[in-house]
């Protein structure tokens, strides 16, 4: 069977995020203390993303368009460097924010971003974020309680299962692997996803 190209797999995240996510949900859970989730609130975006090979290709596709491609690719490596090793409680301590992030804090790669991007969300206040993931490094408190819709966590469970049955027909592996250390040794040599097609990852670019 002929091995999936780049555009092949961009096209195979881009249906299954469309097709998963369209369907309107069933509503957030009972409000809490606060709105929902603004433009240019990034505290998710100081957690650990898994995503798939499609996802992290046509994440990766989308981030090189959208501005400085070295700048880019420092910010990819350093945010790799700073987190390879941590388990996700020294994660959120590090406070380390996606490479992916613009200086406002919005996402640069908005409709490309990957399932667990979009699912993603607080009906808890701006504070319980900021708590949750600390302003600072190495100030998260662990106790801290964000309320969360379940439903786009579903949305984005199902985009990966699809993606993964789609990669199951073409004959490839689905590992399931870090966006950070994706994206870097990605941006270092785009041919890295075809070693990971194949089922070659290291440990510390797997998903935790």
């Amino acid at each position: 069977m002929k091995p999936l190209d780049a555009g092949e797999l961009v096209a195979i995240a881009s249906s299954a995020l469309a097709t998963a996510f369209a369907q309107p949900t069933k509503g957030p859970t009972p409000a809490s203390e606060g709105p929902p989730c603004t433009l240019g609130c990034s505290s998710c975006c100081y957690l650990p993303v898994n995503v798939t090979v499609p996802e992290v290709v046509h994440a990766l596709k989308a981030a090189l368009t959208a501005g400085d491609v070295i700048a880019l690719g420092d910010r990819i490596a350093s945010a790799s460097d700073q987190t390879r090793g941590l388990d996700g409680s020294d994660r959120l301590r590090a406070r380390v924010a996606c490479p992916l992030l613009d200086t406002q804090g919005s996402c640069t790669i908005y409709d490309a971003r990957p399932a667990y991007c979009r699912a993603y969300n607080a009906r808890s206040s701006r504070d319980a974020c900021d708590r949750l993931i600390g302003p600072s490094k190495g100030l998260a408190d662990p106790n801290a309680v964000v309320v969360a819709d379940p439903a786009p966590f579903d949305c984005a469970f199902a985009a990966q299962a699809r993606i993964d049955r789609d990669l199951e027909h073409a004959g490839a592996e689905s590992p399931h692997l870090d966006l950070t250390h994706a994206l870097a040794l990605l941006y270092a040599e785009p041919s890295t996803y075809k070693k990971w097609l194949q089922g070659h990852v290291d440990d510390w670019v797997r998903s935790w």
